[in-house]
């Protein structure tokens, strides 16, 4: 061919592709994938990437030569190509933004590959002379093994040489870079023999995927296995039979934290050499080596968070995607605002392979889909028949005046003592950073918010200041009301520092920590925490949702949650289904060891369908009281919404775009007669009106035509052209819309 297919993505022009002339010295070694330098104007240089190929190019153009391959290896096929391209398409977003998340540009930007320095923990550094001494020492017999606790940088063949030594042992303090580099498996562990029940879905499984390439079926497939029921287990026997087959695994879990320890338990399972790690924190270097070794088919099973499903993956025969209910695998911002699980839904129609969705309290869509498919498998007891932690509710409105501030209840107080008095652990949840989560004046009511951001400004009583959570705006709290001038302040509501601060108060003797956000200042501080919480150096645990999930101490026996029903009053329909997986997931977290658990929810609405359903770890009872309220709204699964978030920091500005978008669009879908598939909602301010000093307004679009509504809304979208003041976010399937 004489010409490439250069794709680019030029300031004003957006991304297109232009033909350039390949050299005579390129044409044996030019491939699709490859990043390349091409001319482009008073632009001078650019990276492009070869997209394809022609022999013809129309009279009037002259094409520019090529001027250099960046990378003689290709970074994607055309196969992989395609999925960016629908990736793009779906999401209403170029295909160069979905590129710069999917690709280590980075390294293409280097114009050049190096190599690259790896991090690791060490004691001191491993300094060069404290290497010699420990040669020395290794020589007579005294070698020390090095436990490491700080960051420092060392390359490759050090670290080659330290295993050598034999002064390497990994610890979960390095747990948000590749954990393979330096962990040295000396054998295998053997797969577990699976239960009566594991066995029973793991055959039936088998038998719905089981169907020859030509037949392609919806192969999706649910598994709902209460907490402790052992998925895990079912996923590593589907995986051998897999990689037996001679395919390959993508295996997705929600937080890099869970994801490395998942990389560890696989590759104590199918060993180093055939497993790899992928997410955000890895350095660019291991991103690229981890690419090559994909591209080159030299990887078996790859584990990830959300990102990994970007990963070049090769002969793809089964896709495992674990806590599918979780909220982290969708991005939300910057865009292309994608979910992890739809994209994957779209791998596995690619190779035809089969989607596992694992969860104890799956998604509503997905729970849906799966038993309108006949591809729901349900696990309801747990693991070697160990029992389900039974539920107290307290009713505050009737404990609340003898709770401890009001706050913490008297048989709470009694299980702490009694749980803590018998060597076992506790976990109180409180979904809300900071001490108070609002400041009042009680002269005029004014309440403090955020200069930037139409939300109060949260106290934090560590630090002495007044943060807002949305913009990061900090000041220092105020003497006066500056409304009224009264000193009348008064802080009110409760987060995990309040609670964190109370139970130390109860409990001066106990050793108490909290995790949330505002304490994970060092990369990796949750898992350190974690990690001391489960040698048992911390007696009460406080924190967020974070403690919620991926934590499995058999040691803890009592799960305490503070205000149950505070994540039900979000105004969002999807509230109430977040707060039954919140409580529900939780509360599996006590009694998964030898010792019997003890679960309390503080609320003042105990009588709330979802916290009745949480309380009796019931799912199919939620599930068929939350199905009827989407079907009566028209909310997801019988509808796709796509959400519409204009913003200005001039607010007539910002509404007057938003109603002439509403506007054009309800015309345009009335002149199709399609209005009754099609309902638009707006536009309306945001729950949050204001962030960042931006004014913002919200579209909501129904979509009740699949495919079809979508890509008119999408073609709809294409030809906006938005004023230069004014920003239009879109997020197609939004996980809430505050």
């Amino acid at each position: 061919m004489k010409y490439a297919l250069a794709l680019v993505n030029i300031k004003g022009l957006g991304v297109k592709t232009f033909s350039y002339l390949i050299p005579e010295n390129m044409k044996d070694k030019i491939q699709i994938g490859q990043a390349i330098l091409v001319p482009f104007g008073r632009q001078g240089l650019i990276n492009a990437f070869c997209v394809g190929f022609s022999d013809y190019l129309p009279d009037n153009i002259r094409a520019k030569k090529i001027n250099k391959i960046l990378d003689e290896n290709p970074l994607f096929s055309i196969e992989y190509l395609k999925l960016l391209e629908w990736v793009a398409n779906y999401y209403c977003t170029d295909l160069v933004t979905v590129l710069n998340t999917a690709i280590p540009l980075k390294l293409i930007e280097k114009n050049a590959k190096t190599e690259q320095s790896i991090e690791f923990v060490t004691f001191d550094g491993a300094t060069k002379r404290q290497i010699q001494v420990l040669e020395i020492l290794k020589n007579t017999g005294k070698c020390p093994l090095i436990v490491f606790e700080k960051m420092a940088k060392t390359t490759r063949a050090t670290i080659k040489k330290l295993e050598i030594l034999g002064c390497i042992r990994l610890t979960n303090e390095d747990i948000y870079r590749n954990p393979l580099d330096i962990l040295r498996i000396s054998e295998r562990q053997p797969l577990f023999e699976l239960s009566g029940d594991q066995q029973k879905v793991y055959e039936g499984i088998k038998k719905k995927i089981s169907v020859p390439a030509q037949h392609p079926i919806n192969k999706e497939i649910l598994l709902h296995g209460v907490t402790a029921s052992g998925k895990t287990e079912v996923y590593f026997k589907l995986i051998d039979d897999t990689i037996k087959s001679g395919q390959n695994v993508l295996f997705l879990a929600p937080e890099i934290a869970l994801a490395s320890q998942l990389t560890r338990r696989l590759a104590g399972k199918f060993g180093t050499e055939d497993v790899a790690i992928w997410h955000s924190s890895i350095s660019e270097g291991e991103r690229y080596d981890v690419w090559q070794k994909l591209y080159r088919n030299e990887i078996k099973i790859l584990a990830g968070a959300r990102s990994a499903v970007f990963a070049p993956l090769k002969n793809i025969g089964l896709i495992i995607i674990d806590e599918e209910h979780e909220s982290a695998y969708k991005q939300t911002n910057p865009a292309p605002r994608y979910d992890a699980r739809v994209v994957a839904r779209k791998l596995a129609e690619f190779y035809n392979c089969p989607l596992i969705l694992g969860s104890a309290t799956p998604d509503i869509s997905s729970y849906y889909r799966a038993v309108n498919s006949g591809n729901l498998f349900e696990m309801k007891k747990r693991y070697n028949d160990a029992k389900i932690p039974p539920v107290t509710v307290i009713n505050m409105q009737e404990h609340g005046r003898a709770a401890y501030r009001n706050i913490i209840s008297k048989p709470l107080q009694t299980a702490i003592t009694e749980t803590v008095s018998a060597g076992q652990q506790v976990i109180l949840l409180i979904n809300r950073r900071g001490f108070s989560t609002f400041t009042q004046c009680q002269a005029c009511g004014h309440v403090i918010e955020c200069p930037n951001c139409a939300i109060p400004m949260i106290w934090h009583a560590k630090d002495r200041v007044l943060k807002c959570h949305y913009c990061n705006h900090i000041e220092p709290f105020p003497d006066f009301c500056p409304e009224c001038h009264s000193d009348a302040l008064k802080t009110s509501g409760t987060g995990t520092q309040k609670i964190e601060m109370l139970i130390k108060e109860l409990y001066p003797d106990y050793k108490v920590e909290r995790v949330d956000s505002d304490v994970m200042v060092r990369k990796g501080e949750h898992v350190r925490l974690l990690e001391r919480f489960q040698k048992g150096d911390i007696d009460i645990l406080v924190g967020t949702q974070m403690i919620a999930k991926g934590l499995d101490n058999p040691n803890v026996t009592l799960v305490g949650v503070i205000s149950a029903d505070a994540s039900f009053n979000l105004p969002d329909f999807r509230a109430s289904e977040r707060g039954f997986q919140l409580l529900t997931q939780v509360a599996g977290r006590a009694g998964r060891g030898a010792f019997a658990g003890n679960v309390f929810f503080q609320t003042y609405n105990p009588d709330f369908y979802a916290l009745e359903s949480a309380k009796s770890q019931n799912y199919g009872e939620f599930y068929n009281t939350e199905i009827v309220a989407r079907e009566e709204f028209d909310y997801p699964p019988f509808s796709q919404i796509i959400r519409l978030i204009l913003s200005a920091e001039n607010n007539f500005r910002a509404e007057k775009s938003a109603q002439e978008i509403a506007l054009r669009l309800c015309t345009m879908i009335e002149k199709y007669g399609i209005s009754e598939r099609l309902e638009v909602l707006g536009p309306t301010p945001c729950v949050i009106e204001r962030i960042n000093s931006m004014y913002r307004f919200q579209i909501l679009i129904k979509n009740k035509l699949d495919e079809k509504g979508h890509n008119f809304i999408s073609s709809f979208l294409n030809k906006i052209t938005m004023p230069k003041d004014i920003k239009l976010s879109i997020d197609v399937d939004p996980l809430d819309i505050l």
